[in-house]
């Protein structure tokens, strides 16, 4: 499966449903851990590693794990595009969200009009053909 674009409307859909699963799997990765930690802090195993300091432990228990979380959602944000070939050839624009519906409507970039997607069946002369 080629990664560039322009690329035909069903691949850029599939790819943008890729998309869309790759954000499930890194909910996961950012929620396994908090609810894993959770657990823990609230059993025999874990408790003894809690600062008794309520700062402290703020600090180990809710800013730490957040930040992972955001962490993660922010680098999958950035990564993830390109991972998937939803990136713009001309601008290098991410087309995720409001993005990837106005490049799936009109088959080009909203950003610097680039065509990234073309029409099967469309002749090669034919507006929107690369």
């Amino acid at each position: 499966m080629s990664r560039g674009l322009p690329t035909t409307a069903l691949e850029f859909a599939t790819r943008h449903r890729a998309y869309g699963q790759g954000r499930t799997v890194a909910a996961v990765l950012g929620w396994v851990p908090l609810l894993v930690l959770y657990v823990f802090s609230h059993t025999k195993y874990l408790r003894p590693y809690v600062p008794d300091s309520k700062g402290l432990a703020v600090v180990v228990l809710i800013v730490i794990p957040m930040t992972w979380l955001l962490g993660i959602a922010w680098a999958y944000r950035r990564v993830g595009p390109g991972v998937h070939g939803l990136v713009c050839p001309g601008c290098h624009a991410r087309l995720v969200d409001d993005a990837y519906k106005s490049a799936a409507a009109t088959g080009r970039c909203a950003r610097c009009e680039d065509t990234v997607v073309v029409d099967v069946g469309a002749p090669s002369d034919a507006p929107g053909a690369a």
